[in-house]
This record gives C-alpha cells, sequence and structure tokens, in this order.
C-alpha cells in the first residue's frame, strides 16, 4: 500500500475500497520503523494527521470529497511554516520554531484535503546538496542529495505518497534523481513562497516530489492555481525535443551513456531530436554564485546576524561571498542571467521541451567529496547544480524524471525544459514520454536492506527524537 501512486489511491478512496485513516496509519507504521535510520522526517504531525484523516473519510462517505488529494497522507519540506511542527530549515538556532500560521502552499494543501505526517530534513537552510541527516533509502552509501532531500527521502522510502520541496539551484530535481523518484520545479513565481524560508528569492520555487507524473501534476494543480487553466499538450502527435549536447558534454561516461539509451528509445519510438544550444555551465556557474550568494546574505545577515557565523561551512561561506559582492559584479551577473533567459527561450522556440540529464554524476558516494569532470576536480554541490541551476536563473519549469535503468535497480534521471507558463503542457509530454520509457521502477523491491530497520545500537538517532504531535 505504502508505494502505490496517488492515482491509484485516490482513486480507490473514492470507490470505498481503502480509508485515509487506513493508508495514514500504515505510513505511520512505517515511520516509527524505518525513519530513525533514514531521518526524512524531522518532526512529525500524527496526532494532526489522524485527525485530518478522519475528517477526509467523513467527506468521502458522503460523496463531498474536496479534491483527489483529499485524505492523501503527504510531508512538507521542513523550511515551510507547517503548523503545528518544528520548521528548523536544518538550522539549529531554528530548531524549536513552530510558526503560528500555515505558509499559504500548505494551507492550500489542507484546504483540498491533504494529510501532512510531517515535515521533512532541509540541508542546513537549503545552501547545498547533501542532506547528510538523511540516508539514502535505495543506496545507503550514496547522498540523497538537497537541499529537499528529507522529501525525496520520505517518497522513495514510502513514507509519504509526496512531498513538497523547494528549489533554488535543482534542490528538487536533484533529491529527485539521486532517489530515483519525480520532481517539478515549475515556473518561477507560480506557487506563493510566503512563509517559506528564503534562500534568494528571485530563484526559490516550490514544487512536489512524487513517485509518478501523473502524481506531480495532481499535486501540481492544487498549489498552482493557474495549472488548471493552462493549455494543455495534445495527447498524441509528434514529439521534438531539444539536445544541447555541448552542455552536457562533460558528464561522467555512465551519465552519457545512459542518456544516449534514453534517447535511441525515443527516437526508437518516433521522437524527433534537434540540436539546440544553451549557455555554457561554467558561465551560468560564475553568474549563478553572485545572484545566489547576494540575496541569501542580505536575508541572513539581516535576520540572524549572531546565528550565521555558526552556520555549517558552505552555508558560512556563501553568506560571506555573498556579503562581498559589489554592485558592479551584480549588475553585470544579472546581465549575464537575463541573456541565458534569452537563449533558453530562443532554444524552447524550435521544440516541445529540452531534454538533458539531471546531473553529470549519479548520485555521489558520502564520502566523495569531489567530482571529476572531464578530467576537472570539482566540488560536489558545483558537479550536482551544474545541469540545474541554470533554469532558477531562468524561471523555466523543469521536470526531473527516471529514465535508464542501472545494474542496482535505480534509475538515471532526465530533466525536461518546457517554455515559461507552459506546466501544464510539460507534465503532459513528460507522462507521454514516462509511457514510452516504461521504466516501471518498483520502489518497494529497491530499498536497501541496510535502511529497512532502526540501527540497534542502544544510541539514540536522530530520527529518535521526532516527537509525534
Amino acid at each position: 500500500m505504502n508505494f502505490e501512486t496517488i492515482e491509484t489511491v485516490s482513486a480507490q478512496l473514492k470507490a470505498g475500497e481503502v480509508t485515509s485513516q487506513a493508508l495514514t496509519a500504515a505510513l505511520m507504521q512505517s515511520i516509527k520503523a524505518r525513519n530513525p535510520l533514514i531521518c526524512a522526517y524531522s518532526d512529525l504531525l500524527f496526532d494532526t494527521a489522524m485527525h485530518e484523516a478522519r475528517a477526509a473519510d467523513a467527506r468521502h462517505a458522503e460523496g463531498q470529497a474536496k479534491s483527489a488529494l483529499d485524505g492523501i497522507p503527504i510531508a512538507v519540506k521542513d523550511l515551510i511554516d507547517t503548523t503545528p511542527a518544528r520548521c528548523a530549515a536544518g538550522l539549529a538556532h531554528l530548531a524549536n520554531y513552530i510558526p503560528a500560521i500555515d505558509a499559504p502552499v500548505v494551507k492550500t494543501l489542507r484546504d483540498a484535503g491533504a494529510v501532512i505526517l510531517g515535515v521533512t530534513e532541509t540541508d542546513p537552510g537549503a545552501f547545498s546538496t547533501d542532506t547528510l541527516r538523511v540516508t539514502n533509502p535505495l543506496a545507503a552509501d550514496r547522498i540523497v542529495g538537497g537541499s529537499s532531500g528529507g522529501s525525496a527521502a520520505a517518497v522513495a522510502a514510502g513514507m509519504a505518497f509526496a512531498a513538497i520541496g523547494t528549489d533554488t539551484g535543482g534542490s528538487i530535481r536533484i533529491p529527485a534523481s539521486c532517489s530515483s523518484i519525480y520532481g517539478f520545479k515549475p515556473t518561477w513565481g507560480t506557487v506563493d513562497t510566503t512563509g517559506v524560508r528564503p534562500l534568494a528569492q528571485s530563484l526559490d520555487h516550490i514544487g512536489p516530489l512524487a513517485r509518478s507524473i501523473a502524481d506531480l501534476a495532481l499535486v501540481q494543480q492544487i498549489i498552482d492555481p493557474g495549472f488548471m487553466g493552462q493549455s494543455n499538450a495534445p495527447q498524441n502527435g509528434p514529439i521534438t525535443l531539444g539536445v544541447p549536447r555541448a552542455y552536457f558534454a562533460d558528464a561522467q561516461t555512465e551519465i552519457r551513456n545512459g542518456f544516449a539509451e534514453t534517447l535511441d528509445r525515443l527516437v526508437d519510438q518516433g521522437v524527433d531530436l534537434i540540436e539546440v544550444t544553451l549557455p555554457y555551465p561554467d558561465t551560468v556557474l560564475d553568474f549563478h554564485m553572485v545572484n545566489l550568494p547576494q540575496q541569501a546574505a542580505t536575508y541572513h545577515l539581516k535576520h540572524f546576524p549572531r546565528d550565521w557565523p555558526n552556520y555549517p561551512p558552505i552555508a558560512r561561506g556563501t553568506i560571506e561571498t555573498g556579503h562581498n559582492i559589489s554592485a558592479t559584479q551584480l549588475a553585470t551577473a544579472q546581465k549575464q542571467r537575463k541573456a541565458a533567459r534569452d537563449q533558453a527561450d530562443k532554444a524552447l522556440t524550435q521544440v516541445r521541451a529540452l531534454i538533458l540529464p539531471t546531473m553529470p554524476v549519479d548520485a555521489p558516494k558520502r564520502s566523495e567529496h569531489s567530482i571529476t569532470l572531464a578530467q576537472q576536480e570539482r566540488s560536489r554541490l558545483a558537479a550536482t547544480i551544474r545541469y540545474t541551476c541554470l533554469f532558477n536563473q531562468t524561471g523555466h519549469p523543469v521536470v526531473s524524471m527516471p529514465a535508464t535503468r542501472q545494474a542496482d535497480g535505480r534509475a538515471q534521471s532526465i530533466q525536461l525544459v518546457g517554455a515559461h507558463a507552459q506546466d501544464r503542457a510539460l507534465l503532459a509530454i513528460a507522462k507521454r514520454i514516462e509511457t514510452i520509457l516504461a521504466l516501471d521502477l518498483n520502489y518497494a523491491d529497491l530499498q536497501d536492506f541496510r535502511t529497512n530497520a532502526p540501527k540497534e545500537t542502544g544510541k539514540a538517532t536522530h530520527g529518535d527524537a521526532v516527537d509525534a504531535r
């Protein structure tokens, strides 16, 4: 039951074949058993969740379900205000922060009948792509990705049917890729970010993580009020995709080979491919690491002047960098950002969507702090955001989805990039590609046996400290 799709259990709820209370209890049981090791959740809301489940069951019994999410248990990243949880954003000085009200995105989900199981771990302050407090449920020796690592782990481990994350440089898509699940970064500005702890406001996006394209769409149509009013892509007819080969030329060999296999399968099924051009990743990283640090420093220096010097090294270093950025550097970076958006827009005029790998490397090993790409050493952060951060700068909608199966059963992922405000059409195209690729991952079978039971050490783990309010 825990690994079913929202599409399936929503239909079962409607037909009276299952109750929200049964779904919620099943996930709670899994969380109690596995969260002490996986640590996907930073705070649990079992009491309020079961109250929400009982209310959903009453509505279903009367034929008055509010939406396809009514009665569906989900999770929310803990930098998004969610009552009555502790929403720490991975930061020690916010460990006891409990918001007074829900962020609009959470209120919208609750108004639609969703059951909020709890809040999930964030890489500290959302500054990096590791979320090292969280164990990857499919590969315990590899990072789960970040900064929405807890959300990805909860979905991949069958401890939530979907989760909400945020994405400022790839923080939905990277953990989705590391966990072989699906993640969607919508067009910038389509989902209200009020009540979300910012990293860089002009780059921050809110979106869902799930185990299918259909489930992404079911969540997105709730949290984005304009989603259903957008034009939809045709359900048949030709698909033309743009391939920016020079953009990902430095991907590791296994990624290039897997991506080539994906393209071959798509071409065999009639998909047309056109070569397109995007800004070179090194150029993008140069201005990304001006725009993001400058905005992050502005926020943290203002709101947490005494606390930020004690942040983890990546977070602290980013703020220090941002504080020292000159007006001239910022103006240059903004010009480069506009030029990048124009170039991506131009590429998209020729095709229905762009297709490229999500990352140039498989989910890195936890012990692997630098990554070799085309004979150059890159930090783990720089390597993992290398193909994702462009689209935070440009604001285009992007979906990351598993595409090619690896030898151990996990998947390599691709990104599909759509035109601005064409989120619904992009997910429709992604659904067709999902059908063509027919990967059919069995997440229950993919669980790493090292994450199937709590550690029997007698010592408390991070997850043991989580209460069940």
